[in-house]
């Protein structure tokens, strides 16, 4: 099997399963007796990686600070994943904007984020909890941080934006999104879920707040996840735990999953291992499909196609490239055919069949035959969404199994 849809989840190394099953009944953390401290210490010290690699010190409630390392404290949160990290931000503030001010908060989101945000939103909108403003991208997929400014009003208490999309690979300017967050003394946060571990985020640099992380796209298990926040953010709007308890420092109660964090921290530490050299790699891998398939068949960028598009009986559009202002992993690819309907689930499934595993968007919306909302938001034609594929590479990819990519791709298209 080549494995081309590691946006959706990554392949789970040895090592990681060993060190998974290593942890297995070592008790409860909150315990004193010898395993409960071994396990109390691997969290702190996975939590000092973390705090580390992202420029920040993690918060421990038994230790002093100083005032002048207050604005570097994040509390790492343990979660079951970003979905309930990003649920939890949403809520939180919710709750505690309302209870402080008594007025109903207003929060601004990307249309394009992930569906766990998206729902949440219009779920709390839904019942009067909060007033919501989805902002849209351009017609490239990136949201434009002025098109954020314009929404926001005298209650907005949240500004929420992903660094890059996990199906087109944009990867947007939270930094100065987060800078205009901060001018009108609003936090930002932001889903770092498709960029964490192919970059080291800077929360302070990049005017972070809170973050959200999921460590089965890092080569760890499913079900752990983090979310990170500004002790300030945190202790300024009084944020209410979802799940309370005494575990996280009273944010997020709950026995923690320590066989799964355990191999999450060795999976997060594979990942980042050598990092520059694993992105130069895939980005080698992603030009050589988008090469090798120009020479095969006619192909343009969408940049391009939006302003002369070309009336070939069947084409290739790349809605993602090479360019640094994508993920290095992530290639959009859609097939237009001009007599007849082409199908992203049939080209998904042929592609199953020679045993090479894509994505026709979001891992969430693949048993769905409805575009991808973030394509809808794009604007993008009909002649697209119908034909439209993600290739999502880890480093473990390789030249070889591009080719044979675009060899198998190419006799499918022939086929149709």
């Amino acid at each position: 099997m080549i494995y081309f849809d590691n946006n959706a989840t990554t392949i789970v190394p040895p090592e990681v399963i060993k060190e998974m099953v290593k942890w297995i009944n070592k008790g409860n953390p909150s315990a004193s007796y010898k395993t409960a401290v071994e396990c109390r210490n691997l969290m702190k010290e996975f939590r000092d990686y973390i705090a580390k690699k992202c420029n920040f010190i993690s918060y421990e409630e038994d230790t002093k600070y100083t005032n002048a390392e207050l604005p570097k404290l994040y509390q790492i949160v343990f979660t079951s994943g970003a979905s309930e990290s990003n649920n939890t931000i949403l809520r939180s503030i919710a709750d505690a904007y309302k209870f402080n001010t008594s007025i109903t908060p207003h929060i601004i989101v990307s249309s394009i984020e992930h569906k766990t945000i998206i729902d949440c939103a219009n779920q709390l909108a839904g019942i009067g909890r909060i007033e919501v403003t989805f902002v849209s991208p351009d017609k490239l997929g990136f949201i434009q941080p002025e098109s954020i400014e314009k929404h926001i009003k005298s209650n907005t208490a949240l500004i929420c934006v992903m660094h890059a999309n996990n199906e087109t690979g944009a990867i947007n300017n939270i930094k100065r999104i987060g800078a205009i967050a901060h001018s009108h003394q609003v936090p930002f946060f932001t889903d770092d879920v498709q960029s964490f571990g192919k970059y080291s985020i800077d929360p302070i640099a990049m005017n972070v707040d809170a973050f959200s992380v999921s460590f089965h796209k890092l080569h760890g298990p499913q079900g752990v996840g983090l979310l990170v926040i500004k002790r300030q953010f945190l202790e300024g709007f009084h944020l209410m735990p979802q799940v309370c308890g005494s575990q996280n420092c009273g944010f997020r109660g709950g026995t923690e999953n320590i066989p799964g964090i355990a191999a999450s921290y060795i999976g997060t530490k594979i990942t980042w291992a050598d990092r520059r050299y694993k992105n130069d790699k895939m980005k080698e891998i992603k030009q050589r499909i988008i090469t090798e398939l120009g020479k095969r068949i006619p192909c343009q960028n969408y940049a391009d196609y939006l302003v002369t598009p070309t009336a070939y009986p069947m084409q290739i559009v790349f809605l993602s490239t090479a360019d640094k202002i994508y993920l290095p992993n992530t290639l959009m690819i859609a097939v237009i055919k001009k007599s007849g309907d082409m199908c992203n689930i049939k080209l998904k499934k042929s592609l199953e069949d020679a045993g090479i595993i894509v994505s026709i968007g979001s891992a969430c919306n693949t048993s769905s035959s409805k575009a991808s909302h973030v394509l809808t938001e794009m604007g993008v034609g009909v002649e697209i969404k119908k034909g439209t594929i993600r290739i999502s590479l880890a480093e473990e990819n390789t030249l070889a199994e591009a080719d044979i990519f675009v060899e198998k791709f190419i006799q499918i298209l022939k086929n149709m």
